[in-house]
């Protein structure tokens, strides 16, 4: 299952409007990049009638730059249902749409079960890769390895517990992939980030394990 999360790319000009909070739209925005697809271009090929192409533009940005991918209701127009915006992008990149049912299913029953009160925690690296020509499948491949796997049960713990699992499993990460990571990937640091009702509530950033930091 993707998480939602930002990541740092070498931005081309086909890419740089977009700010991705879902892995999936990481996925989107790397294949963009591959086709060397304009906005307008998307669209287009989307069928939107001419006359629309600005504000479908500004649906595609904001759905690309929202860590619900639009599904949330946030941006609607009368030509696609949320769904139907996702699953036509998805055919117009060239990016098969099952296998991303699930994550998208998981995003929908987030969306509804949002009053849940419970918080949950997402620690991932800061990492700074060169993916160049690579493709979308490669880069994505790559950006997973940026996340941290949190035990199960974490926010139930102590807050003190909390802080002693991240630390060990900050130097965990940075022992295995420091120097190791695919496309020059170099880690800058880590972050905890803590969401209540799909919100980000609080965020704490860790030094690398070598610093006093952590």
């Amino acid at each position: 299952m993707f998480n939602t999360m930002n990541y740092t790319v070498n931005q081309s000009p086909y890419t740089r409007r977009y700010q991705p909070r879902h892995l999936l739209a990481h996925y989107a925005i790397a294949q963009i990049d591959t086709l060397k697809l304009r906005s307008q271009d998307i669209i287009k090929a989307m069928h939107y009638p001419l006359k629309h192409t600005i504000p479908a533009c500004d649906r595609l940005r904001h759905v690309l730059s929202s860590k619900y991918l639009g599904l949330d209701g946030s941006y609607s127009d009368k030509y696609f249902t949320a769904d139907e915006f996702l699953a036509t992008l998805f055919s117009v990149l060239e990016i098969p749409y099952e296998p991303f049912a699930e994550d998208i299913a998981q995003i929908k029953y987030d969306l509804i079960h949002s009053d849940n009160p419970v918080s949950k925690y997402s620690l991932r690296a800061q990492v700074e890769f060169e993916f160049n020509d690579a493709n979308w499948m490669a880069r994505g491949n790559a950006a997973r390895l940026a996340h941290i796997r949190l035990p199960d049960g974490f926010a139930e713990l102590e807050e003190a517990e909390r802080h002693v699992i991240v630390k060990e499993s900050i130097c965990e990460h940075y022992q295995r992939y420091e120097g190791n990571l695919p496309f020059e990937g170099i880690i800058k640091g880590y972050e905890l980030m803590t969401e209540q009702n799909n919100k980000v509530v609080d965020s704490l950033e860790y030094g690398l394990p070598k610093s006093s930091s952590v």
